[in-house]
């Protein structure tokens, strides 16, 4: 101790700089800890406190300045409008060439920043701008959906912005996972690992959502219970039927496998409420009468924001989402009274209802199973059940088969006549239940 009574360790000058700190803050004045009997401990512990509160105030201004950079509103509408040009679809399965050109010539370049900008942003509109140029970004870009990948918290900020009170912005998030998670197996899994299914789901099952939200719900789960391998060009899996099992498998050109979607179908198989929901969804399309502003169909010239709240953009995205759950055997039976659906909407008059519609049969039958009651592909259903003979002939080719041949069995023993609309058996319309 020295001749002042302070501990030897204390210089001057550390004490000065202590007590002038706690001064500053308030909390107690030189002249009082210079009077106090217990002087020595109660410079100890507020000393220890201001250099606690100090170093957190450090701290906190350290982070702030090394925090990523943001985009403001005004940035973000600029880079919306610049890599978008004049394309309004609503549903964007391409790039377009201009997109395309923006994309190869900086208008990405603030892509990064937009991505952090969703994860650190609180504001509606931010988190929708950031989200709607991130889309545009990496559709048909895989070198900007690795950015996404290589993200940190990108998945699970997207994923939490699906459950946004927004209607708006819980639409361009489940955008972007749809986009994301295509043919990228880190995107794939890490939107799933980030809880997207359950998210999605909960979407899809709201009494009302905005139609344009529910149906980028519906296409998100679709890509997200697809399964990718390691094809050329397009990372896509191709699935046909083989003689041996009643269910389709990937083709062995497309192998390996890269992303399974197997556990995102197994969970979505759990949710009855969601398949049922898909559904009546699928169901109600195909969309009628003749294209126009009024009467947007989804393939061809639905519109964001002016067709928002159509009923007609939903179809095509739900049956996409029963596509990949057709791929589980076990999905089979619960599509079965959807299948008249599914038979109208492949031959839609939109092209990506059709697409859909051919999809999802493909995966449920081996044949085309639809057979309209008038050429035009109208009128009651007649649907062929599953059927195979010995000789590897499907209810396809008993189109004009004798009474004989109608009587042949598959492994099963089913008879034809039994399983196929062409002896006078198959499934009627009329035996399924009302959706």
């Amino acid at each position: 101790m020295n001749s002042q009574g302070r501990p030897e360790s204390f210089s001057e000058e550390k004490s000065a700089a202590i007590t002038s700190c706690i001064s500053s803050m308030g909390m107690v004045s030189p002249r009082r800890i210079s009077k106090t009997k217990k002087w020595t401990n109660n410079l100890s512990t507020l000393g220890l406190m201001c250099i606690v509160i100090t170093s957190l105030l450090l701290a906190v201004i350290f982070l702030t300045s090394n925090a990523e950079p943001t985009l403001s509103v005004e940035q973000l509408e600029s880079l919306v409008n610049d890599i978008k040009g004049d394309d309004v679809r609503l549903m964007r399965w391409d790039a377009t060439k201009y997109t395309h050109k923006r994309q190869s010539h900086g208008g990405c370049d603030h892509l990064p920043t937009a991505l952090n900008t969703i994860i650190q942003s609180k504001d509606d509109k931010t988190q929708r701008l950031a989200c709607e140029y991130a889309t545009f970004c990496i559709t048909d870009n895989p070198k900007e959906r690795a950015i996404l990948a290589q993200t940190q918290g990108i998945h699970q900020a997207v994923t939490n912005l699906v459950s946004s009170k927004d209607a708006q912005v819980s639409a361009m998030a489940s955008h972007l996972i749809y986009i994301g998670s295509f043919a990228n197996a880190d995107n794939h899994q890490g939107f799933v690992k980030a809880g997207a299914v359950k998210a999605l789901a909960a979407v899809c099952k709201q009494t009302k959502p905005l139609a344009v939200q529910a149906m980028y719900a519906a296409a998100a789960l679709q890509n997200l219970a697809a399964s990718y391998c390691d094809t050329e060009d397009d990372g896509r899996c191709y699935w046909y039927w083989t003689e041996k099992k009643d269910h389709v498998v990937i083709e062995e050109d497309s192998l390996p496998l890269v992303s399974d979607g197997t556990r995102v179908r197994q969970e979505m198989l759990r949710d009855q409420d969601l398949v049922d929901i898909l559904k009546k969804m699928a169901c109600m399309g195909p969309v009628q009468g003749e294209m126009s502003s009024k009467n947007p169909f989804p393939g061809e010239n639905a519109h964001m924001g002016r067709d928002d709240a159509s009923p007609n953009v939903l179809a095509w995205a739900a049956t996409g989402a029963l596509k990949n759950l057709a791929l589980e055997p076990k999905a089979k039976v619960l599509l079965e009274s959807t299948m008249p659906c599914f038979c109208r909407l492949s031959h839609s008059s939109d092209w990506l209802e059709e697409n859909k519609g051919e999809g999802v049969l493909h995966h449920m039958r081996r044949t085309d199973p639809c057979w309209f009651e008038n050429d035009d592909h109208t009128g009651k259903l007649c649907i062929d059940k599953h059927f195979l003979d010995i000789e590897g002939y499907t209810c396809e080719d008993y189109d004009d088969a004798s009474e004989e041949e109608c009587e042949q069995v598959d492994k099963a023993g089913t008879k034809a006549e039994s399983a196929c609309c062409a002896c006078g058996g198959g499934d009627r319309e009329a035996d399924h239940e009302e959706l």
